[in-house]
């Protein structure tokens, strides 16, 4: 350290200035000709991607259940007036529950439900108070006959909502 001084002492204060400038610059250049270094390398074109395949399912909790169904209603709905009508049935009825029910053959599905009877002063479409699908352990959702099949009348309103709009002039018939 003290030859280091000895050094700088036999400088002036103009040369002392042009060697902290030449430092200076030094420093800040190789940060930035030593980024090349990190730069990710160029990937290669793929000549053809490989087609995604969709993981296999296993429904296995109830919360995967009722998420079965949430998807398979929101999949029906294509519209955007069938997309509102599935966020206000969504937000009228909270009342779901699955279980796990054994069938006559041996396989298990989920029976999904949502049960809103508890509810007073209902004002809602009728068959919004409840309403039951089935889950098989593969994910397929099939609405149930039980609850006078409303299930069913829930995913017909969300079609219907789908369908494209025909609209023609008072005076001249729809097109067919």
């Amino acid at each position: 350290m003290v030859k280091l001084m000895k050094i700088l002492a036999g400088f002036s204060r103009r040369s002392m200035k042009l060697i902290a400038v030449i430092t200076l610059l030094a420093i800040l250049i190789l940060p930035i000709s030593g980024c090349a270094d990190f730069l990710p390398a160029p990937s290669p074109e793929p000549a053809e991607q490989p087609a995604v395949q969709k993981a296999s399912t296993t429904i296995n909790t109830e919360y995967s259940a009722t998420i079965t169904v949430y998807e398979h209603l929101l999949a029906r709905a294509e519209s955007y007036e069938a997309k509102t009508y599935l966020a206000d049935f969504y937000a009228t009825c909270d009342n779901w529950t699955a279980t796990s029910e054994l069938l006559k053959d041996g396989t298990t599905v989920w029976y999904v439900e949502v049960d809103m009877t508890g509810a007073r002063h209902w004002r809602e479409k009728l068959y919004w108070q409840q309403a039951s699908w089935l889950v098989s352990r593969d994910g397929k959702v099939i609405p149930s006959r039980r609850f006078r099949v409303n299930a069913l009348r829930i995913e017909a309103d969300l079609q219907e909502l789908s369908l494209p709009q025909t609209y023609s002039k008072p005076d001249e018939p729809a097109e067919e």
